[in-house]
């Protein structure tokens, strides 16, 4: 009995020491892992290639125009010049970011949906069947990889109407201070998620420190505010779903009227 107890003793006094020190090692690793964590971040995307010249103009449906038939779909018609759609863009086409391999292209936004792709310059693009009343159209060029081409005349925005013309309740001004969004976009798989363009079109207004802003939210996290408006990529988004939220402020700091200026879009990552 004596020596049984002994031989436990003994033991015991062996195995401690794994124990504490698997106990430390677990102990570390958590802490690695906490104090390695990816966090969210915003930086500038610089470098695209200048297209001065580009401009887009919207064929139809044409300002105020009345379609008729509350059936049929709703073709629009954009003519692009200064630059071509459907070809890489010139220098690299992918930027190391999620992209089409159709090359460039226009963003077609029907009222507050997400963009739709139209590669055909000049030809009717079919947007779906619209409910009856007042609807707008935005649209300008992008790049291959997503990003809007910011020239003096790349944008066009024009109000159309189905079934009839009505009276608006809308805020929205067209001509006023207008943001548009257009990325992220989607779902994002693989090495896509990794750096993720976050881009929008801001018309009618500059962006400045002392002046117009665009507040930016990822999640339920405040960012700090866009001041200059140009490209920028988030990285350290993890799998899953997630909530882009920008709104357009003035230098006040409070939220521009309109149906357009303040917007959530999700996406996910894989």
């Amino acid at each position: 009995m004596y020596k049984s107890l002994l031989s436990f003793f003994v033991i015991g006094l062996l195995v401690l020491p794994v124990l504490t020190g698997c106990g430390k090692k677990a102990e570390q690793a958590a802490l690695t892992s906490d104090t390695s964590a990816v966090k969210v971040a915003i930086e500038p995307a610089t470098g695209s290639p200048a297209y001065p010249d580009a401009k887009l103009t919207i064929v139809s449906p044409a300002e105020g125009q009345v379609i008729k038939n509350e059936k049929d779909s709703v073709h629009v018609v954009m003519q692009v010049s200064g630059t071509m759609l459907a070809v890489p863009t010139d220098a690299d086409s992918t930027r190391g970011i999620a992209y089409s391999k159709q090359g460039q292209h226009v963003h077609v936004i029907i009222d507050d949906k997400p963009y739709m792709a139209d590669y055909k310059n000049g030809e009717p693009f079919n947007v779906g069947v619209l409910a009856p009343g007042m609807h707008t159209v935005r649209a300008f060029p992008s790049y291959s990889w997503h990003e809007s081409i910011k020239s003096a005349n790349s944008f066009a925005a024009h109000t159309f109407y189905i079934g009839a013309k009505t009276d608006s309740k809308s805020m929205t001004d067209l001509h006023g201070p207008l943001l548009t969004y257009s990325r992220p976009k989607g779902t994002y798989v693989g090495s896509d998620g990794k750096k993720v363009l976050l881009d929008f079109y801001v018309a009618n207004a500059s962006l400045a420190p002392d002046g117009y802003k665009v507040k930016l939210w990822i999640d339920t996290t405040t960012m700090t505010d866009i001041v200059k408006w140009q490209p920028y990529f988030i990285t350290g988004l993890s799998n899953g779903k997630h909530t882009v939220k920008l709104q357009l402020v003035d230098a006040k700091g409070n939220a521009v009227p309109g149906d357009y200026n303040t917007v959530n879009q999700s996406i996910e990552i894989q």
